[in-house]
């Protein structure tokens, strides 16, 4: 039963194209060790090389150790290559957006990607049986998670293959004791403070007395959520397309005054679609997190910022950007800063001060160029700082002719919201004489009386 199932999940779904290179991620537990076994006895029909992989999480201190030994042991018994990778607690750090239980989970399977890279495997086998798939469905269940979560765990999501996924716990458990395989037991699996363990010993059993193939019926349902989520997204598709207004590797932007248009629950599947895009997954994203993203946009913020699992939104605008990665978060900075150059903080920026006679000084070639401004230097009261805006900060922008607050000049100047951190500002020690890149103070203009000439120029801008 096992084999014969594992063999039309390799053929109905296409897990393993011929003569591929498949790394076997093996624990030491029954699941992965009876998935070792049933591959090595399909490689040779479905001519397809094994390498057994291991990832030692260091979790459990010795016993970590005396895993990998062990799984080592049963690569050597097979004649197969062997290769392992630990996991540091950055590695599981890194992951912590995901959870106490999912940290873990995606630092493993970032350090088995990495590893099928490094031995030039195009395939990664897990030992996931259907009764993992049953728990998954439930624990997400309890979450609040859609219809994309209700489907369980994918069989196939490259680099990633689930032989076992049809095959319950039971059957896996017969045919170990059948081939007399050997395997270790992980006493975290008994742990009751891990939400899974608790399902797998208290939930399902109760679901047992009312159906004894619960399993199967979980598997039925995800099938079924399976082609409804599919038949949204194709369906959605156009909807999202229409409402991109930018789009990268990193990001993506859509209209916010279009999402507005819509009615709450095709905002709902606009916004969960878009994220799709943006993340390239689902995962740990809950009916919560869009509903309060549906809220952010239609909310009455003209800028702000939410940050969901594994991504960052930020509402400037009409623009309602979802980002990979949550932005840093520039520091304040200020510097004295005097005739020469000045390197930046930030990137390769040099600022160069040059004191000059009128008559010497270009104007046309300053006037044509946004990164330099020519300056009354008669009208400057030193010493001199370059820095970031702080609170309280006032401008008074060339032809205005009144002192302005510097936030409503950024904002009249339509300069991006998060960007106004990082807009660097020459000062004399009364005033900010030049927002660099933008515009010249209206006190130090150049005059029919001028003299002498501060020639600013910003060097280095990409």
């Amino acid at each position: 039963m096992v084999m014969e199932s594992a063999r039309r999940a390799l053929s109905d779904l296409e897990m393993i194209p011929d003569n591929a290179r498949v790394l076997v991620a093996v624990s030491g537990g029954i699941d992965s060790i009876v998935l070792l076994d049933v591959l090595e006895r399909l490689s040779s029909e479905r001519s397809f090389d094994l390498i057994v992989g291991t990832v030692d999480h260091g979790l459990r201190g010795k016993d970590s150790a005396r895993d990998a030994k062990f799984v080592q042991e049963v690569a050597d018994s097979y004649g197969l290559p062997f290769a392992q990778v630990c996991l540091t607690p950055e590695d599981i750090e890194y992951h912590r957006s995901h959870g106490r239980e999912g940290s873990a989970r995606h630092a493993r399977l970032s350090a088995l990607t990495t590893l099928a890279d490094q031995v030039g495997a195009t395939r990664i086998a897990l030992g996931h049986s259907l009764d993992d798939h049953a728990e998954t469905i439930l624990y997400r269940l309890a979450r609040g998670t859609g219809p994309t979560g209700l489907r369980g765990i994918a069989p196939v999501r490259l680099p990633f293959i689930r032989p076992l996924i049809r095959v319950s716990r039971n059957q896996i458990h017969a045919y170990a004791i059948a081939q007399s395989l050997t395997w270790r037991e992980d006493a975290t699996n008994a742990d009751p403070s891990f939400a899974r363990n608790r399902i797998r010993h208290h939930i399902m059993p109760e679901f047992r007395a009312i159906n004894p193939r619960i399993t199967d019926a979980l598997a039925r349902n995800a099938n079924l959520l399976a082609d409804l989520d599919e038949a949204t997204a194709y369906l959605m598709n156009d909807t999202v397309s229409g409402l991109i207004i930018d789009t990268n590797t990193e990001n993506l932007s859509l209209s916010r005054d279009r999402l507005r248009r819509l009615s709450a629950p095709i905002l709902r599947l606009a916004l969960r679609e878009g994220v799709r895009r943006a993340r390239g997954d689902l995962d740990g994203i809950t009916f919560a997190h869009i509903d309060a993203l549906r809220m952010l946009v239609t909310g009455p913020q003209a800028h702000a910022e939410q940050s969901l699992p594994g991504m960052h939104v930020r509402l400037q605008g009409d623009a309602v950007t979802l980002l990979q990665e949550s932005p840093d978060v520039p520091p304040a900075w200020r510097l004295d800063v005097d005739t020469g150059e000045t390197q930046l903080p930030e990137g390769d920026r040099l600022l160069t001060l040059e004191i000059a006679p009128i008559a010497d000084v270009d104007l046309d070639s300053i006037r044509s160029d946004p990164w330099a401004e020519a300056a009354d230097a008669d009208c400057i009261t030193p010493p001199m700082q370059l820095r970031t805006r702080q609170a309280g900060d006032r401008f008074s922008p060339l032809g205005l002719g009144k002192e302005i607050k510097l936030k409503d000049f950024l904002m009249n100047e339509r300069t991006a919201y998060f960007n106004r951190d990082r807009i660097p500002l020459l000062c004399d020690s009364r005033r900010v004489i030049w927002v660099v890149g933008i515009r010249l103070s209206d006190t130090v203009k150049l005059s029919e009386r001028t003299q002498q000439v501060l020639v600013m120029k910003m060097k280095g801008v990409r």
